[in-house]
C-alpha cells in the first residue's frame, strides 16, 4: 500500500499528461491564429463578402472561442485529474464547453443546405440574408437548449484509485441521481447526433452527384462545340476553294460596285453580331467561373464537414465506453489515460483546421491573406 496523498497522486498523473499538454497548447497557437488571420482577412482584406463565403466568418468566430475555451479548459482538466473540488466550476465549465462545441457542428449542417440548395436547385432563390441570420440565431438556442442539461450530468464527483488506496475529485459524470434524466438526455443528444451526420450524408452525397453530373455534360458540351467549330471550317474551306476556280475578272468587276454599295450595312451588321457574341461569350464565361467557384467552394466545405467527423467520431466511441462503465476513469492506469485522453481531446482539431483548409483550397483567400500579410509585415518593419 503507497503513502501518498491525493495531491502528490494528482502530480504523478498530471506527469504523465504533459504530452497531452503540449498538444493542447499546439492547439490553442494553431487555433488562435489561424482562425483570427481568418478573421482578419474577411474584416479588412475581403469586406464585400460573397453569398458563397457569408459563413466562413462566423464559423471562424465560433471556432477561435471554442479552440481558445476548450483547449484552456483540457490543460486545466490534466493537471486536476483528481484534485477538481470545485463542483459548480465544473457545471459551469462544461455548460460552455457544450455550447461552443454543438455551435460550430450546426454551422457545418446550416452551411450543407446552403450548398445543397446554391449546386442541387440553381433555379430556387437562394438563402436570403434574413434567413441567414435566422437560422444563425436558431443555432445558437438549439445549442443552449442542448447544453444546458450538461449542468445537471456533469459535476465535482469522487475519484477512488485502487492501486494506492486514496480517494480524490474529479469533474466527470455524476453516478448518482439523475439517472432517467441521464438516460433521456444521452438519447436525444445520441438521435440528434445521428440526424447530423446522416443529413450531412446525405446532402454532399446528392451534392457531389449533381456536380459529377455537371461536369459529364459539361464535357459533352465542349466535345460537341469543337467537333461543330471543325466541321464548319472544313466547310468554309471546301466552299472557298470552289469560289475561287470559278471566278472570272467580269464577276469580279460586276460584284465590286455592289460590295461598295452594302459596305456600310454590312460593317453594321457584322459590328452588332460581333457585339451579341461577344456578349454571349462574356455571359458564358461569367456563368462557368460562377459554377466553378460554387464547386471548389462546395468540396472544400464537404473536407471540413469530413474533418469534423473523423475527429469527432473517436470521442464519441469513447464517451459510449465511458456511459457503460462508470468507473472507467478510474480504472484506466498512468499509461493509458494518456492515450485515451488525446482521443478525447480529438474533437479540437475540428476548430483549428478549418483555416489551413481555405489556404489550401480556396485560390481567393490565399491571395488576399498573403496581401494582407504582406501589408502588416511592411507596417511592422
Amino acid at each position: 500500500m503507497y503513502n501518498i496523498t491525493a495531491v502528490e497522486l494528482n502530480g504523478m498523473i498530471s506527469k504523465t499528461l504533459i504530452p497531452n499538454i503540449v498538444v493542447l497548447a499546439i492547439y490553442v497557437v494553431l487555433g488562435t491564429c489561424g482562425n483570427v488571420l481568418v478573421l482578419s482577412v474577411y474584416s479588412f482584406q475581403m469586406k464585400g463578402q460573397s453569398d458563397e463565403r457569408y459563413f466562413i466568418s462566423i464559423l471562424a468566430a465560433f471556432d477561435l472561442i471554442a479552440t481558445i475555451y476548450c483547449g484552456i479548459y483540457m490543460i486545466i482538466q490534466c493537471l486536476n485529474q483528481v484534485t477538481f473540488t470545485h463542483n459548480i466550476l465544473c457545471k459551469t465549465t462544461q455548460f460552455f464547453v457544450g455550447l461552443t462545441t454543438f455551435i460550430p457542428i450546426l454551422l457545418l449542417l446550416i452551411i450543407a443546405v446552403q450548398r445543397y440548395l446554391k449546386v442541387c436547385l440553381p433555379l430556387k432563390p437562394a438563402m436570403s440574408l434574413h434567413v441567414k441570420r435566422t437560422a444563425l440565431i436558431l443555432t445558437i438556442v438549439i445549442s443552449f437548449l442542448c447544453a444546458l442539461p450538461l449542468a445537471f450530468v456533469y459535476g465535482s464527483v469522487p475519484f477512488h484509485s485502487d492501486t494506492y488506496g486514496i480517494t480524490g475529485t474529479r469533474c466527470g459524470k455524476e453516478k448518482e441521481g439523475h439517472r432517467l434524466a441521464r438516460a433521456v438526455y444521452a438519447i436525444v443528444i445520441g438521435f440528434l447526433a445521428v440526424a447530423i451526420v446522416t443529413t450531412l450524408i446525405v446532402l454532399y452525397s446528392l451534392i457531389g452527384f449533381t456536380i459529377f453530373r455537371q461536369l459529364k455534360m459539361n464535357k459533352r458540351k465542349s466535345s460537341r462545340v469543337e467537333f461543330r467549330n471543325s466541321m464548319t471550317k472544313t466547310y468554309e474551306d471546301g466552299t472557298s476553294e470552289t469560289e475561287n476556280s470559278g471566278v472570272t475578272q467580269n464577276n469580279i468587276t460586276s460584284d465590286l460596285d455592289s460590295k461598295i454599295s452594302n459596305s456600310s450595312k454590312e460593317q453594321r451588321l457584322e459590328n452588332n453580331h460581333q457585339t451579341t457574341l461577344s456578349e454571349l461569350v462574356g455571359s458564358k464565361r461569367r456563368q462557368k467561373n460562377n459554377r466553378r467557384i460554387t464547386h471548389k467552394l462546395t468540396i472544400m466545405f464537404f473536407v471540413i464537414t469530413l474533418v469534423f467527423l473523423f475527429s469527432y467520431l473517436p470521442k464519441v466511441m469513447l464517451l459510449l465506453v465511458e456511459g457503460l462503465n462508470i468507473d472507467f476513469w478510474e480504472k484506466v492506469s498512468n499509461t493509458e489515460r494518456p492515450g485515451f485522453m488525446f482521443i478525447y481531446d480529438m474533437f479540437i482539431i475540428n476548430n483549428i483546421v478549418n483555416p489551413f483548409i481555405y489556404a489550401f483550397m480556396d485560390i481567393k483567400f490565399r491571395e488576399e491573406a498573403t496581401v494582407f500579410l504582406n501589408r502588416v509585415f511592411q507596417c511592422k518593419f
